[in-house]
């Protein structure tokens, strides 16, 4: 039984934190700009050496992927030939970054080389998406008070787009102040409508943050404007967090910070943004902090520091070891704990905790992930290979997993949730589909299980309060979750085992072991059901129908039969009897039985 203890100590401790965090926080995105700022590097040579650039091998077969899913990725200028490794088959998007704002003028104080880029040459010739990353970062009451400024910038976004036959703009003001949250969406919807007229087609998206402090971005107004949001979902626990913690946790890792990958989802949808406007943004960074102790949760005695995926990976220390590292299970995240002069704890994602995103966001039907940053992994592919796996037409299935409510395996469900959840499974498999438990508020927060891809399907089941759905079985290859919650109590939630199982419609061979097989259809089945057999000698047979709802149809068939092709024509007598279900057919020959499961529609 899970359990979200919450007291007036944790309550005055996380207002003080969320204020802290409002007023001196600064993204990753501007944290590494200033870090790479200092250096005075304006050439590519420079950037390589300081990023250890190594170029791989070309791959000698182009893998003909498919992206099923929206690849979008950051490209800093500070990454210098990274580029040459990229898999542009791999990536739908590509985000130049960046154009730094002068907020008096609007005008740049550089492009970064926009219009030279030969990163962008190569994204458009590999037919990949390009877009400008706009940065105001500071000076947001002078840009903001000077019409001249906005539009001036407007007129240069759509000039620049234009003149590199470029795809769209990406908006990251960052540190925006409450009290200016009215002009900035008064400047973007200006934006918007200015760039859709001048350039059909293109798309103007902004970096949103992972946490809308003080509801400074007015979503709900954003999303009739722009095309999409690539949120920001990382920097959840930042250089300045009094505890060390996963840079994007899935699920909550300690009770009384309930930030997390799956309430931003959550949050974003609950202001009527569609799904395919959301595009999650994952990190191939980590952080490390000196903490007060080797397992996390444990507190800060110092800033953080941001490594990048490559960093960690070439372990140049030897603290980043298979020996040091460990898992946090509530919020399924991976972290190296070493000792030097203190205790050190460095939160970076694997494929492993990536792969488990990726499944949350095809799960939950959204548009994309983003990448900060493109590069952060140069010198190794399993993150490419990741994406290759995950969202492409040639993607793997997982065939086992544990799912559960957002509030993970520790902590409760939230309040203001509305979500459709689909498992697939391959084509000619079924799944099952096994609680561990139910506790949801009863009467209000509901769970609906449908026998298909989205909820236009069979209902398998509806339940509220602590009604354990037990077993469930899908007739084809999916199974969709929908969930709902109203905004008042929230319970434990619920936890659920799902297995990709044969879909057994079809008995495939003929042996001494297996005298038989059948097969069954059409499936779904609506006003007429036909089974075939091919028997190698003289059975009796027996089929009936079980339905998951508790209808049962014995003795649909029972006799003797010689060795031979037979189909069976159900009785449409039989047929009117049932209600719109999943059942399983069992077909019983010489104490052998063979199973199935088809799904019942009515017209």
């Amino acid at each position: 039984m899970r359990f979200l203890l919450y007291t007036i100590f944790f309550s005055v401790i996380f207002v003080v934190n969320s204020i802290s965090q409002e007023t001196s926080y600064k993204s990753i995105h501007q944290e590494q700009y200033e870090y790479y700022s200092s250096f005075g590097f304006t050439s590519v040579n420079e950037f390589d050496s300081v990023n250890g650039f190594v170029l791989l091998p070309e791959q000698k077969e182009q893998k003909n992927y498919e992206l099923i899913r929206r690849v979008f990725g950051y490209n800093p200028y500070w990454g210098g030939s990274n580029y040459l490794n990229y898999q542009w088959n791999l990536l739908s998007d590509m985000c130049h970054f960046s154009y730094e704002v002068d907020p008096a003028t609007g005008d740049p104080v550089t492009t970064h080389n926009w219009m030279t880029s030969v990163a962008i040459d190569s994204a458009l010739i590999n037919n990949v998406k390009v877009h400008l990353c706009v940065t105001l970062f500071s000076g947001h009451s002078t840009f903001f008070n000077s019409a001249t400024a906005r539009q001036n910038l407007i007129n240069n976004i759509i000039n620049l787009i234009e003149a590199r036959n470029a795809h769209g703009v990406n908006i990251d003001v960052e540190a925006l102040p409450s009290s200016y949250g009215d002009d900035f969406t008064t400047f973007m919807i200006d934006l918007c409508d200015q760039m859709h007229y001048e350039l059909p087609g293109s798309e103007v998206s902004i970096a949103a943050p992972a946490v809308n402090w003080s509801g400074t971005f007015e979503i709900e107004i954003l999303k009739d404007h722009i095309d999409f949001f690539m949120i920001m979902g990382y920097d959840y626990y930042w250089n300045g967090s009094s505890q060390a913690g996963p840079v994007s946790p899935l699920y909550s890792m300690v009770g009384n910070y309930d930030y997390n990958f799956l309430r931003t989802i959550s949050y974003y949808q609950s202001q009527g943004v569609p799904n395919e406007q959301l595009v999650l943004g994952i990190p191939y960074y980590g952080r490390q902090w000196p903490t007060v102790g080797q397992v996390a949760p444990s507190n800060t005695t110092g800033s953080g520091t941001a490594y990048t995926y490559q960093y960690i990976q070439n372990n140049s220390s030897g603290y980043y070891s298979n020996e040091n590292k460990k898992w946090e299970p509530n919020s399924f995240s991976p972290y190296y704990a070493f000792y030097t002069s203190s205790w050190n704890q460095c939160f970076i994602e694997d494929t492993y905790s990536l792969g488990k995103k990726y499944d949350i966001v095809k799960r939950r039907n959204i548009a994309g992930i983003g990448i900060w940053a493109l590069g952060y992994d140069n010198g190794y592919t399993d993150l490419w290979e990741l994406i290759a796996d995950k969202f492409t037409d040639n993607a793997g299935f997982v065939t086992t997993d544990t799912i559960y409510d957002s509030g993970g395996p520790a902590f409760n469900y939230y309040n203001d949730e509305s979500y459709i959840y689909t498992i697939p499974a391959p084509e000619e498999k079924s799944i099952k589909l096994t609680f561990n438990y139910l506790d949801l508020e009863p009467g209000y927060d509901s769970l609906w299980i449908y026998d298909g891809p989205d909820i236009t399907y069979p209902l398998l089941g509806s339940y509220s309060g602590n009604s354990n759905p037990g077993t469930l079985f899908s007739a084809g290859n999916y199974i969709t979750l929908y969930f709902f919650s109203d905004v008042g109590i929230i319970n434990s939630g619920w936890e659920a085992v799902y297995e990709v199982i044969p879909a057994t419609h079809i008995s495939e061979s003929i042996s001494e072991e297996n005298p038989f097989k059948f097969s069954v259809y059409p499936n779904p089945f609506k006003e007429e059901l036909y089974i075939s057999f091919e028997l190698t000698k003289t059975v009796e047979v027996k089929i009936d129908l079980t339905g998951i709802q508790n209808q049962n149809i014995n003795n649909i068939f029972n006799n003797k039969l010689s060795k031979g092709e037979y189909t069976i024509s159900v009785d449409k007598g039989i047929l009117k009897k049932l209600s719109p279900s999943v059942y399983l057919i069992r077909v019983l020959m010489s104490r052998k039985m063979e199973g199935g499961k088809i799904v019942f529609k009515k017209q």
